[in-house]
């Protein structure tokens, strides 16, 4: 009403005109006064208070900086700003929850009996919890500064809103710092409540993002004293993980770690990751030298709040206020929930102001429904409704200022809008921030809201002084002194003895050596720690145990791990973590060898395949009437009788493999002029056409690559190779039907199974001289064709046994490692070790140590067919063949060009207006024919066509006469009745 009149005053001068003779004056007077009366009424409608509760643990110290923020906060509302909710102020309704779910939901219903609007708080997760269920059944807004439990979230608390950062936030930085050091496994230590085990439920979701995970959750009693916690961190203790996630509330937080102290759990190699509960007092403790001390080198998450005037402001009056109250140090530095508290009176006046502008004032009304015999009779059901607390909740989800804390704005689940932690790090008496966290670029050292504050794949943190003083970071795994030692399953077989072996000591005690032992061995020296081990052999001795069994073991927790010649597989690797190969392996053939048979009558033929002569032969005939079709018109000894032409072409064609060595034409020349022949053809002296010389270049540089490479591999197998194995490769041994061996217990059996070869073929043997045995008697005497094993152990075989060798390539990549339980980080620690000792050459030195005791040298380890395939060579025929095609379109569309522009002419010569039609009937009848014969027509040199007139004028009639008859004019020229 009064903003209607306010603006007729301003515009009234189209008024003034009408009033004039009544008083401008006086009228001006008038409607001020109604403007001004209609301001007083409007500031009548609003009420003159409005009940805010509080619930807080008021006997905490966070509870009681808690309380204090929330009182500057009023007096800034109430004193400072009286005007910004017209003169209404906010009544302060205190209820002190203790920590407590029972109490806090007692002193919560005292809340909502004094008709509160708004409540700010529970402080604590647990008392939210229930507090939630009542403010959603009253529709009172609960608006809190520290209760952090991610499940406070969910739908079924639509009244419960906080401007504290969500755990499940907290605990997607925390996870990210963890990413950022490559820690795998991290140990929790949390309060057994609400709030410790939805957040580290929520941790443990974070951690499998980036591979990591809790390997175990101590859960504290909230009640438990320091001999409880001193017995669960030496529990803890004997673990081999040193990272620890802190979740507890300040108090029982800062005990713990004192106990931790004294137990030497914050030396060198460990980590320690407090959350804010924690970190938010560190900066508060510093009068208590027990507290710095247990506390240094401990890192940790807390709200990152920005600098702002707000803040400042803030920071000024809080100073002076811990020196007026006289309280000592106990609250002079503030931290986020600080804040978040004062602000969060703020965001209940924005909510507050903006419903009495739009909505009017606020009303209460009694619940209807409830039976008596169903609770309507309790103090619960008699608590009455705010009846625009749903509209109040809107105001709330779109109120957003700029506050101490920074933006100050909600998502629709009511939590923040946006998440920044700070992670710090306590070294001396304070904390030191090393870096930030957001949700949209991970961790990085540029504060958020700065240019530099984008999303990069590479993650750091500024430098941080762990626990004990160290600057390196630690490791996060070592094998506990106390600890027991590693139980490590070692296999027990027959053989083999160079991989794995045992012997009596002086103490009749069992000593391990070996190729495998001495690698894991050395491996073990080179970690930065002790780790205490026990071989336990896995077998019998007499019979190979199955490998696949023996790393179950691994999976079923009887063994810690498994040392020896244990072959990375896909099956294996699923189940178990292994290291970093020692050693290359692969499945390959083994086969007897037989005398090469160089001395029979078709031996010529081995250095090509029978695709390959095949296709040799195709392209010499191929070339040869290529050659042909280019010369038979210009060149007088590609003419003749069709014999002549037949003969001439096949000896030409051959003959190139002549011509592609020079010192082969001399005896060309001599055979051709023995024989006779009228033949005999020269590169570059009477090939007469251009194109016939580039398709014969380069056939002859195909044929003198294919008589080079037949004349090596005719060379090598008559002369180097004498022995060749029985089956050539692993497809030739699938495909035939001979017995096939393996060694027992190995994977083999199952890959060949994979293979479709059947199981009454597959034949397994123990040791190395069952191979021999079994080959020597061979397939008809009840041994095998071949054996199939990994290069290792066939390498072993063949350097005492002569008579047997390597058929085709190895057909398989793998390797030998050992494996461990699936995430170990000994794994880790032990790959790394194993890279080290290939790198300074102590590997391949151990592996000369046991396997290079070779007596076969001599002989070629690996024997592969000699025979040149079609696979070799289809690049040069794909270059010949695509060149003589070419070269024939370009010769054929010549001649038809030639052969168009002489009947052109013709036609104009012979051409008459009688016969016109008759002749363009016939010359379109016979043009093919007649082509046909221009093209077989040879063209005659200068010097014969004068002979040839010669002759005619001597009386060569009938000679010349049958030249006519062949000539294009007597065929496409004029008509025979012409010629008549």
């Amino acid at each position: 009403m009064r903003w209607e009149m306010w603006r007729c005053w301003r515009h009234f001068s189209p008024c003034e005109e009408i009033f004039r003779a009544m008083g401008a004056v006086v009228f001006r007077l008038a409607l001020l006064l109604v403007v001004v009366l209609g301001s007083l009424s409007d500031l009548a409608e609003w009420p003159a208070s409005v009940k805010i509760g509080t619930l807080l643990a008021l006997n905490s110290t966070a509870g009681h900086t808690g309380m204090v923020a929330i009182q500057m906060a009023v007096e800034d509302i109430n004193i400072r700003n009286s005007s910004f909710l017209n003169g209404t102020k906010l009544e302060i309704i205190t209820a002190n929850s203790n920590c407590s779910a029972f109490q806090g939901a007692a002193s919560a219903m005292r809340l909502f009996e004094q008709n509160v609007v708004a409540i700010a708080g529970p402080q604590a997760s647990v008392v939210a919890h229930f507090v939630a269920h009542m403010a959603a059944a009253t529709q009172v807004p609960l608006v809190s500064a520290s209760a952090t439990d991610p499940t406070l979230s969910e739908y079924q608390f639509p009244f419960f809103l906080r401007l504290a950062r969500s755990d499940r936030m907290q605990m997607e930085a925390v996870a990210g710092i963890i990413s950022v050091y490559g820690w795998r496994e991290v140990v929790a230590i949390y309060s057994d409540d609400d709030y410790g085990t939805n957040g580290i439920d929520t941790l443990g979701d974070a951690l499998v993002g980036f591979g990591a995970s809790i390997v175990f959750k101590a859960a504290l009693d909230p009640a438990i004293d320091r001999t409880g916690i001193s017995k669960i961190l030496a529990g803890v203790a004997q673990m081999g993980t040193r990272i620890f996630v802190v979740h507890l509330q300040p108090a029982m937080g800062l005990t713990l770690f004192s106990e931790a102290y004294l137990l030497r759990m914050l030396d060198k190699g460990y980590v320690w990751i407090a959350t804010e509960a924690i970190i938010s007092t560190l900066d508060t403790i510093y009068l208590d030298s027990n507290y710095v001390q247990a506390t240094q080198g401990v890192i940790g998450t807390r709200s990152y709040v920005p600098k702002s005037p707000q803040l400042e402001a803030f920071a000024t009056r809080w100073k002076k206020i811990a020196e007026e109250e006289g309280s000592g140090l106990i609250y002079s530095q503030y931290n986020a929930y600080d804040l978040y508290a004062y602000d969060s009176i703020w965001m209940i006046a924005y909510a507050v102001r903006k419903f009495l502008l739009n909505r009017g004032n606020f009303s209460f009304v009694s619940p209807t429904g409830f039976q008596a015999n169903s609770g309507g009779g309790s103090d619960l059901a008699k608590l009455k409704i705010l009846l625009e607390g749903q509209a109040l909740l809107e105001d709330f989800l779109e109120t957003s200022f700029e506050g101490v804390s920074g933006l100050v704005q909600l998502d629709k689940r009511g939590d923040p809008s946006d998440s920044a932690f700070q992670i710090v790090n306590m070294v001396g008496k304070g904390l030191r921030t090393v870096g930030y966290w957001t949700n949209a670029t991970g961790c990085s050292t540029v504060e958020p809201g700065t240019n530099g504050s984008i999303k990069s794949d590479e993650q750091k943190l500024e430098d941080v002084i762990w626990p004990g003083g160290a600057v390196r970071v630690p490791r996060g795994w070592m094998v506990p002194k106390n600890g027991r030692p590693l139980v490590i399953g070692v296999p027990n077989k027959q053989g083999y003895k160079e991989f794995v072996d045992t012997a009596l000591g002086p103490d009749n005690a069992t000593v391990f050596h070996g190729f495998c032992i001495d690698v894991f061995q050395a491996a073990l020296s080179y970690l930065p720690y002790t780790v205490p081990y026990s071989f336990q052999l896995y077998g019998n001795g007499t019979s190979t145990p199955s490998y696949d069994e023996l790393v179950q073991k691994v999976v079923n927790k009887e063994y810690d791990a498994v040392v020896g010649d244990i072959t990375i597989t896909t099956k294996r690797a699923k189940i178990v973590d292994f290291t970093q190969p020692y050693t290359t392996s692969g499945l390959v053939v083994v086969v007897p060898l037989k005398k090469g048979a160089t001395n029979h009558a078709w031996a010529f033929m081995r250095p090509f395949t029978p695709a390959m002569w095949f296709t040799t032969g195709a392209f010499f005939l191929f070339t040869g009437v290529v050659m042909w079709l280019l010369e038979h018109k210009k060149n007088r000894d590609f003419r003749g009788r069709p014999k002549k032409q037949v003969v001439t072409t096949l000896w030409f064609s051959f003959s190139t493999l002549f011509f592609a060595q020079s010192k082969s034409v001399f005896v060309l020349y001599i055979s051709c002029r023995i024989l006779k022949q009228q033949a005999c053809i020269f590169v570059g002296e009477d090939v007469k056409s251009t194109l016939g010389r580039a398709v014969l270049i380069i056939w002859l540089f195909v044929v003198l690559i294919i008589n080079s490479s037949y004349t090596a591999s005719l060379t090598s197998i008559l002369t180097v190779q004498q022995l060749m194995p029985t089956i050539q490769n692993i497809a030739g041994l699938v495909a035939s039907n001979v017995p096939i061996g393996y060694q027992a217990g190995s994977f083999v059996e199952e890959y060949l199974l994979q293979l479709n070869v059947p199981r009454d073929r597959l034949v397994p043997l123990d040791s190395l001289s069952a191979y021999t045995a079994a080959l020597q008697k061979g397939p008809k005497s009840g041994g095998v064709g071949a054996i199939v094993d990994e290069l290792p152990y066939v390498q072993l075989f063949l350097s005492s046994e002569c008579d047997f060798t390597i058929a085709g390539q190895q057909f398989t990549k793998s390797g030998w490692g050992f494996a461990f339980q699936k995430g170990s980080q000994l794994a880790i620690d032990m790959s790394t070790a194993i890279l080290t000792l290939a790198e300074n050459g102590e590997l391949q030195r151990i592996h000369d140590t046991w396997l290079n005791g070779y007596d076969c040298g001599s002989q070629k380890v690996q024997i592969d067919s000699n025979e040149l395939g079609l696979g070799t060579f289809w690049g040069l025929f794909l270059i010949t063949g695509t060149a003589s095609i070419i070269c024939l379109f370009v010769y054929y569309t010549k001649m038809l060009l030639r052969y168009r522009r002489i009947l052109k002419a013709q036609k104009e010569e012979c051409s008459s207006p009688d016969n016109s039609i008759q002749d363009n009937s016939r010359r379109s009848s016979s043009f093919l024919r007649s082509f046909v014969t221009y093209v077989e027509e040879s063209e005659v040199p200068k010097k014969h066509r004068n002979s040839s007139l010669k002759k005619k004028e001597g009386g060569g009639t009938g000679s010349s006469r049958r030249e006519e008859d062949r000539s294009p004019d007597n065929n496409g020229g004029c008509s025979s009745s012409e010629a008549t």
